[in-house]
């Protein structure tokens, strides 16, 4: 799954160093991607899945994450047709880092941020209290102009950087160095996938989606996923299995099924190695037992 190298159009006419708007679509766009610019995006309404990097996470209202510069990453969903009032909303911070850290030389040492963005290709999920305030400051900033804007900005800076209530998304930092054009078979893939993770889908079927021979496609989706088919697919079912585990209450033994997996003993030895723990753990954890 190679992702595509995006020139977002707001920074390519201009010397604005970062930018925040709300999006609003349908569905969240099945586009794997990458750009120089860094994001921070808060997840308003809407569910689906979220690769950054090597991280496959089921994300939900209230999630947050930071993206640093040329990662891969996509957040994508099934549209509704049935349901037109609950579209996919986000708000979103791009920063631009070449062009914020050059601006502010004059002003300050920039050297911490610097090395905040070279970390930040990581990937980073934001919890707690921090996310909240986070989240509040990306409302303000829609409607602030000159000053304010900045204030707001180095407000989000200064608590990104701080430590507490913040998960790395991936062990190293994962850069894309491909600039290709494969993006509709990327689309194609990730629809399908969405769709359809829940059934079996073969080795034989996900190269035929993507419009490839078998032994090509291992190549092409290891190269850029760095992991397996299988395993890429087993991250997607156990993410959607952990929000079951913590959002309902449906019994484990419900759960594997749903999530698309056709044997138990098997289920609980993938989540135990993605997550840590057992689905049976990771339950009473939340429950505080």
């Amino acid at each position: 799954m190679k992702p595509t190298y995006a020139l977002l159009s707001d920074f390519s006419t201009t010397t604005t160093p970062f930018l925040v708007k709300e999006i609003v679509r349908t569905s969240f766009s099945p586009d794997f991607h990458f750009h120089d610019e860094c994001q921070l995006v808060y997840i308003v309404s809407g569910s689906g899945t979220r690769i950054i990097g090597g991280s496959i996470e089921h994300f939900e209202p209230g999630d947050l994450t930071f993206v640093g510069s040329n990662v891969p990453h996509v957040w994508y969903s099934e549209p509704n047709p049935e349901d037109k009032e609950a579209p996919a909303i986000s708000l979103a911070l791009y920063i631009n880092p070449s062009k914020l850290t050059t601006q502010l030389k004059g002003l300050i040492d920039t050297q911490s941020i610097e090395d905040f963005f070279v970390e930040s290709e990581r990937g980073m999920s934001i919890v707690g209290s921090k996310k909240q305030l986070i989240y509040r400051c990306l409302k303000l900033m829609l409607k602030q102009k000159s000053v304010g804007l900045l204030i707001y900005l180095f407000q989000i800076l200064e608590m990104l950087m701080e430590p507490s209530e913040r998960t790395w998304l991936n062990s190293t930092n994962i850069i894309s160095s491909v600039r290709d054009h494969h993006q509709h078979r990327v689309s194609r893939l990730m629809q399908y996938i969405q769709k359809h993770f829940r059934e079996e889908i073969s080795l034989e079927q996900a190269a035929e989606v993507a419009g490839m021979q078998r032994h090509s496609f291992c190549r092409f989706f290891k190269q850029i996923t760095k992991h397996t088919f299988s395993d890429f697919l087993n991250r997607v079912r156990v993410a959607f299995a952990a929000q079951l585990l913590q959002h309902s209450e449906l019994p484990i033994t419900q759960i594997v099924f749903e999530s698309g997996f056709n044997n138990i003993s098997y289920f609980n030895r993938t989540f135990k190695k993605i997550y840590g723990q057992t689905p049976k753990e990771l339950r009473a954890k939340i429950l505080g037992k």
